[in-house]
């Protein structure tokens, strides 16, 4: 089989849950794999760093380079002019992706850009510290807006969460970088030469994200949408998706 182009698939809610893989995701990677299709992890999960990310393939069973992830962190970095200043309220994937611009990372005090991605420590001083720095002129940047994110235990408070709180302090709205932003599209048209599908786990990012690159979207199941809106394909979880597609070439 020819293939028609790469395949753009989720990590969160479409490979693993916190880790843990998906049934069946494993053998449908290597299936694609095996019929020569390209493939690009997309994932607007700011907090791992690329190795990270890499290793926790690894230890699902996936092999991958770091040309194969594509990430919220890069895309919010790539709207940051290089050897400028950024005061970043993230974990390590953001701070990774803008050490690689060369962009300093401050405390507070001038900046170039706010940028708020996920984290765990989020607290009332980094809040007033992000606020602080918009209010004085700083480009505000969220890595992805998602609400929520999926864990086997349910669904706990995403990025968007921690964003909504700089917004409504610095009274401005963040310009969102990851899916389905038009800086994530950019940097996954520099990588490829065709999509053919994207696969993911909400239709507000994943969905909105295959609209904006003009390819086919198939909903899986296995995260956080359950339900499935007339017009959207959607399979149970992506080893089934990749069975349905393979099947009608």
């Amino acid at each position: 089989m020819t293939p028609h182009g790469a395949w753009l698939i989720d990590l969160d809610g479409v490979v693993w849950l916190s880790g843990h893989p998906i049934d069946g995701s494993v053998e449908a990677i290597e299936l694609l794999r095996s019929h020569d299709v390209p493939l690009l992890f997309v994932t607007n999960n700011s907090a791992p760093t690329t190795n990270q990310l890499l290793n926790r393939l690894l230890r699902a069973g996936i092999a991958a380079t770091a040309n194969e992830v594509v990430t919220a962190a890069q895309a919010a970095a790539s709207l940051i002019p290089s050897s400028g200043r950024a005061v970043c309220i993230a974990d390590g994937g953001v701070r990774e992706a803008l050490e690689m611009r060369q962009i300093t990372i401050v405390d507070e005090g001038e900046a170039d850009a706010v940028v708020v991605g996920w984290t765990t420590t989020f607290s009332y001083d980094t809040l007033a510290k992000a606020a602080t720095a918009v209010r004085s002129g700083a480009m505000f940047i969220g890595t992805n807006a998602d609400p929520t994110h999926p864990t086997p235990d349910g669904l706990m408070p995403g990025t968007g969460a921690i964003i909504a709180a700089v917004e409504v302090a610095s009274g401005t709205s963040a310009v969102y970088a990851g899916k389905p932003g038009e800086a994530m599209a950019s940097l996954v048209n520099s990588r490829l030469e065709a999509i053919a599908m994207v696969v993911g786990d909400q239709i507000a990012t994943d969905g909105a994200f295959a609209d904006r690159l003009g390819v086919d979207f198939t909903l899986v199941l296995s995260g956080v949408d359950k339900s499935v809106p007339t017009g959207v394909k959607s399979a149970d979880r992506l080893s089934t998706a990749v069975s349905q597609w393979l099947a009608a070439q």
